[in-house]
């Protein structure tokens, strides 16, 4: 609570000057007329996803009045958005296009002209949009339905639309129908137009009707044109260990590789014409990798690169891509490829691996604007596309099996040939193979497994490095972090996006005779990446009391804080702290009284790992 004072404060200046603003371009009101407000939009992130919410709705929808203001503000943010306006329905005065991290600075509108205006988060544009419905109260927007036929279907898809609208002033309507590819639809009467879709993805068409009077009706048709043919992405077949003795459990795979050509588009057509690159997604069994390289850029800029779920064409690669669609938009859950660029606007090659097999969602690569990244300047299309792919498989032993990730256990001795078949939905096909050799049972004895790297005991950082060893020469490894799976790991094995908390890793070899060592080695760590936790803060108003005790309470778990990760200024001036570690109570009190005025508190707190809070408050001595 006291840190919103502080922030508010601090920003008096700035909502002043704003609200100056508001005045020179907001008409007076008459007095039979209710006075102009604020209202307040969140982006929030928590366990329910990412949303905007009207503080006054509780929805992602808000209906104001002419002469209203609207507040988009980021205090329940946990990841950055961007906040971009849609003239999908009403063209707004003032176009928004900014990008803010969690606790930026609010963005405001005030709304004089009576529409329906869109907005999102195009970097989360599948669950973050929203609309502000201005009402000017008398005029009644138009009503009624709207109908597109058919709406998926193999291109060349011929697709109808039609619409009945009234408006209750009978005012006269106007149609506007937008097929969404940028193009003119083929025929248009009125209520009625027909477009024929030649290239295939997913497009979103649109129809508005206007009374004229700031009333819309809007609707939006979602149309899905399949490939014009077969085109099959490039395969390989894959097992995670090709010999050993029976019976041998074999994990197969199939990696799939789609790639793609970048180029300037969106916002970036204009500012980098220039841009060009390549990109590269491989899915394969239990992980994803991407990678680009990419010339044309402005030199030593740090750009935010995504795996997006739409074509570059359609909606600008639309939302980011996320692996599992039932959780939040997050790092751990998408594919983000950040890099800085060089001397020369070059990238070089740029590679990133998630430990999860993308679907067939994952279809472009999206480059930001390294000033505002809500802006878009380069894209790559990555195919053919995954959508619908069968897999069968021929283990070669004379059993079959299907899905691009089975798994076999081979008994009989002799080399097999396992081979995968991948089969696209019109009946084109492609073949992998790859040679497992079964041996006779050898060696009985499993290998010892060392950890010969990694952290131990507290540590700052959510990224943890181990290496591993083993006895027996040729040792695979398995793995389990904390209470997930076994998997298979590599020697020089890293862990990335680790929560705060205790963690445990445990290693067991596997020799090439496939013993696995029954006693596996492990590491205990603690994460600890966050600040300790500074409340009870005070004084922070008016005060008589010219000596005031200014005191706050600190506390942090796991990592203790001491004395001396104590720094407190008042004024500016680095004062001498009492602090009670048992209770975590930090004070302090002037020897000479203080002048009456407004007095700046700044409290810097460091715990034994090196986190550190900053806390900010102020105080007025009558």
């Amino acid at each position: 609570m006291y840190a919103n004072i502080g922030r508010m404060v601090s920003r008096l200046p700035v909502l002043l000057l704003l609200l100056l603003g508001l005045v020179a371009v907001v008409p007076v009101l008459a007095s039979a007329e209710p006075e102009p407000r604020t209202w307040v939009i969140d982006a929030v992130d928590d366990e329910n996803g990412n949303r905007w919410v009207a503080e006054d709705t509780g929805t992602q929808v808000l209906t104001v009045r002419v002469g209203d203001t609207v507040e988009w503000q980021f205090d329940r943010a946990v990841i950055e958005h961007d906040l971009t306006s849609e003239d999908s329905r009403s063209e707004w005065a003032e176009p928004v296009q900014e990008y803010r991290v969690p606790g930026g600075d609010a963005v405001r509108r005030t709304f004089a002209t009576a529409g329906t205006y869109e907005y999102l988060c195009s970097l989360h544009g599948v669950v973050m949009r929203g609309t502000v419905v201005v009402e000017d109260a008398v005029n009644a927007a138009p009503t009624g339905t709207a109908s597109a036929t058919p709406t998926s279907g193999a291109a060349p898809l011929e697709v109808h639309f039609s619409a009945e609208v009234t408006d209750a002033d009978g005012d006269p309507l106007s149609y506007t129908w937008d097929v969404g590819t940028g193009e003119a639809p083929d025929s248009v009467d009125g209520a009625h137009a027909t477009h024929t879709y030649t290239e295939a993805g997913t497009w979103t068409a649109t129809l508005e009707v206007s009374d004229g009077n700031g009333g819309v009706f809007r609707q939006e048709f979602p149309i899905v044109v399949g490939e014009v043919e077969d085109e099959l992405p490039t395969v390989h077949a894959h097992a995670d260990h090709t010999a050993g003795p029976s019976p041998l459990p074999v994990a197969l795979s199939t990696s799939v590789t789609t790639d793609g050509t970048f180029h300037s588009y969106a916002d970036g057509l204009t500012t980098y014409p220039e841009l060009t690159g390549t990109a590269s997604l491989v899915r394969s069994r239990g992980q994803t990798w991407a990678a680009l390289d990419v010339t044309g850029l402005r030199a030593n800029a740090a750009h935010l690169v995504h795996v997006h779920e739409q074509a570059c064409g359609s909606a600008h690669g639309g939302a980011h891509f996320r692996f599992d669609e039932t959780q939040p938009f997050a790092e751990d859950n998408e594919v983000w490829l950040p890099f800085t660029s060089d001397a020369t606007g070059t990238t070089g090659t740029v590679a990133v691996t998630q430990p999860l097999r993308a679907g067939a969602k994952a279809v472009s690569i999206v480059i930001h604007d390294p000033d505002n990244p809500a802006k878009r300047i380069g894209c790559a299309d990555l195919g053919p596309g995954t959508a619908d792919l069968g897999y069968t498989w021929s283990f070669g032993d004379g059993a079959d099996g299907s899905g691009p990730d089975p798994d076999h256990v081979y008994t009989a001795p002799g080399v097999h040939t396992a081979t995968v078949t991948v089969t696209a939905p019109g009946g084109k096909q492609t073949t992998a193979s790859v040679e497992i050799t079964v041996g006779v049972p050898a060696d009985v004895t499993p290998p010892q497994t060392r950890i010969t790297a990694g952290p131990s005991g507290t540590v700052r950082t959510r990224t943890a490095s181990f290496r591993f060893g083993s006895d027996e020469p040729g040792s695979r490894f398995l793995c389990r972090v904390d209470s997930r799976a076994w998997t298979g790991c590599r020697p020089a094995a890293s862990l990335t996006g680790l929560r705060d908390g205790p963690h445990r890793l445990l290693v067991r070899a596997v020799d090439p005779s496939g013993n696995v060592d029954p006693t596996p080695a492990h590491r205990s760590w603690t994460v600890d990446s966050r600040g300790p936790a500074v409340d009870l803060i005070g004084p922070t108003g008016p005060v008589r009391d010219r000596t005031p005790t200014v005191r706050a309470r600190v506390r942090d778990i796991p990592s203790p804080v001491r004395a001396r990760g104590i720094v407190l200024r008042v004024d500016g001036r680095l004062v001498a702290i009492r602090y009670d570690a048992r209770r975590g109570v930090v004070t302090w009190q002037p020897r000479r009284a203080l002048a009456p005025g407004r007095h700046r508190v700044r409290l810097v707190v460091a715990d034994s790992v090196g986190n550190r809070t900053v806390r900010t408050w102020s105080f007025r001595v009558r």
